[in-house]
């Protein structure tokens, strides 16, 4: 069995100001520091073999604060990135709906192929997810790994993970920093906690649901 510890990155001015991040390479806020450290109180008694973040700054420097000085190897890569939002990227909520009233009213509907131009479909991230998903228990099949992501991505990670139908996508949240658990079997895995953020009692936050 292995188990999987999954952490959301911490906040950036983007999230607290409602921007769309995708694969935009924004920096962790003070608060999203903050948060970190406290995710990182959460998990120091944990065992944990290995870890893996996104190579965008947000998620990998959430990854080092948690890890500390401990002798675990981290692994970015750009498999864990966020969904690729293309020219939403940037851009409030309103300022989509002013920019591109169009799009913005398709991006509205639950569609799985739905891109904004030049970016990422969800089927295409629970895609790519997907493979990197498998690859993972390959990989590890009897260790404990610490994953630290994106809330859209991640999203789509667990789904392949529980091998919910991808329609799942639309009904799942993830909050700067939340933990999730997971163990894993070949053929199975089986959820632990979700979205958990006990840890956070006394770390202020910010838009915890926007600028993905």
């Amino acid at each position: 069995m292995g188990r999987w510890f999954v952490v959301r990155h911490g906040e950036t001015e983007w999230n607290a100001v409602g921007r769309i991040q995708g694969h935009s390479d924004i920096p962790l806020s003070e608060i999203g520091r903050d948060q970190a450290q406290a995710a990182a109180r959460r998990l120091a008694v944990a065992s944990i073999d290995v870890a893996y973040s996104s190579d965008l700054s947000r998620s990998n420097e959430t990854a080092r604060i948690i890890l500390g000085e401990r002798n675990i190897p981290l692994h970015a890569t750009p498999d864990l990135r966020e969904r690729d939002y293309g020219i939403f990227e940037g851009l409030t909520l309103e300022e989509r709906k002013d920019k591109f009233p169009e799009m913005f009213a398709a991006s509205l509907v639950k569609d799985l192929d739905f891109a904004p131009t030049g970016g990422e479909s969800p089927r295409a991230t629970s895609a790519r997810m997907t493979t990197f998903i498998a690859s993972l228990k390959a990989r590890h099949p009897d260790e404990s790994v610490l994953i630290v992501g994106h809330g859209g991505s991640l999203r789509a990670a667990i789904i392949a993970l529980m091998e919910f139908p991808l329609e799942a996508n639309w009904r799942f949240v993830m909050s700067n920093c939340s933990l999730s658990v997971f163990d894993t079997y070949p053929d199975n895995a089986v959820l632990r906690l979700y979205n958990d953020t006990s840890h956070m009692d006394g770390v202020v936050t910010g838009n915890q649901g926007a600028g993905i």
